[in-house]
């Protein structure tokens, strides 16, 4: 065959081609190559045939008896057999990887639903995927997924502007107010939103301590919708710390009730005024980049939350920005 000149040393080969071409080699026959790959004799001849003229170099010798492999057809069997080998594992190693989920994951939550919510969750997904390593990064900011290597986020926010990141929602955040039965007890009952004002209130996120609690009757409760400026006893940036002092007894504490759902079953704290509905809770959303192919620790962490919170795979239309 008279050698072609090849314009670049990376041919545009098919996979299939040099399959094809370990096989002949390997079987002695195109006739076997084409059982063995599920194709006509002219299936695989053609194959053969567009490899050499892209090498540029005979490859085979064709006889009615026999197909042998030419010298450059032993060597490049050789090296093409061992890129092939080389393939075959990391693709295994991907399926593998999918399979049975491993790596370090990054997952970033505001510190009270951490706290509260996540830390129980992690023992149970650590305990799982004993392959994964898992980082949580509990903080108020919103971290940037590329910038600190995020691989999911979990937002507790009214809304979330469009992007790429794809949101699940896992369930609303409800506000509630909350005491130690010993406070109540020796500073009284608080029967009516207006009681509030006799009392220590224990508040996150006030201005200056000072804050607004709207206070609406849960259905089939009465009486009307209130509104009160209140002044904190005691005022702190994150609602851990209230609940902390309200278990100490020093005030009635407004705090997110998946943050006491604990002390309630102890009865360390009590429900203040149950039958009202407070304003400023917010849906919990877990997000993450809207890849086709999401790793799989991604996907593991993702599918465990979502059956944890009895969620069948529900998707928003938007999520979080970068």
């Amino acid at each position: 065959m008279k050698r072609q000149v090849v314009k670049k040393e990376t041919i545009d080969a098919d996979l299939l081609d040099l399959r094809a071409f370990c096989l002949v080699v390997d079987l002695g026959s195109i006739t076997a190559a084409a059982r063995t790959l599920g194709e006509t004799k002219g299936s695989v001849s053609r194959r053969i045939t567009r490899l050499e003229h892209a090498l540029g170099v005979e490859l085979l010798r064709r006889s009615p008896r026999l197909v042998q492999a030419t010298e450059d057809g032993l060597a490049y069997r050789m090296r093409v057999g061992r890129a092939l080998e080389l393939l075959e594992d990391a693709n295994a190693a991907v399926q593998q990887a999918r399979a049975s989920p491993s790596g370090h994951l990054r997952v970033t939550a505001p510190f009270d639903l951490g706290l509260s919510l996540l830390a129980p969750l992690s023992a149970g997904f650590a305990e799982r995927y004993p392959e994964i390593s898992l980082e949580m990064l509990l903080t108020e900011a919103l971290l940037d997924f590329d910038a600190h290597q995020i691989d999911v986020a979990l937002r507790a926010t009214a809304s979330l502007p469009d992007s790429s990141l794809i949101a699940h929602r896992l369930q609303h955040i409800e506000l509630g107010l909350f005491a130690a039965p010993a406070y109540l007890r020796k500073h009284g009952p608080v029967r009516t939103p207006e009681d509030l004002a006799g009392h220590r209130l224990l508040l996150a996120q006030t201005a200056r301590g000072h804050a607004t609690i709207a206070l609406q009757p849960r259905p089939g409760a009465p009486g009307e919708r209130a509104e009160l400026r209140v002044r904190a006893a005691i005022a702190a940036s994150d609602y851990s710390f209230c609940r902390e002092v309200a278990l100490a007894g020093a005030g009635i504490a407004l705090v997110p009730a998946v943050n006491v759902r604990g002390d309630l079953e102890a009865k360390r704290l009590v429900p203040v005024l149950k039958d009202h509905a407070i304003d400023g809770g917010a849906p919990l959303y877990l997000v993450h980049p809207g890849t086709r192919f999401l790793p799989s620790k991604t996907r593991a962490f993702r599918d465990y939350l979502l059956d944890a919170f009895g969620v069948q795979g529900r998707r928003e239309a938007s999520a979080t920005a970068r």
